[in-house]
């Protein structure tokens, strides 16, 4: 059975039509990248992707959650993109972008 919340209610926890959504990142690096070269591509990743789209990431070179920066959610042209700007890479030997999910909920 439905719980019935305020709307106020429903906005604070972040559910129903307030809901927030984001999705994971699993990559795989190329073997033999040094320490200085996963640093770069991960401050490139968020210089280039992240920061521009107004994007959080939470995670670290081989993979992480990504959400929106202020309230909102992630797209899936939000998603396609890192998952695109990674398979570029040539630091970058595979990428899997899971599914837009509920950000606060998972």
């Amino acid at each position: 059975m439905a719980k019935q919340r305020s709307r106020r209610l429903r906005k604070k926890l972040r559910v129903d039509e307030f809901q927030e959504l984001g999705f994971e990142l699993e990559v795989a690096l190329n073997q033999g990248l040094t320490p200085e070269g996963v640093e770069a591509l991960v401050d490139a990743f968020l210089a280039e992707v992240i920061e521009p789209r107004d994007l959080a990431f939470a995670g670290w070179a081989t993979g992480g959650y990504v959400c929106k920066f202020s309230r909102g959610s992630a797209t899936e042209e939000d998603r396609s993109a890192a998952a695109a700007w990674l398979k570029a890479r040539p630091e970058v030997e595979a990428v899997r972008a899971s599914e837009l999910q509920d950000a606060w909920y998972v």
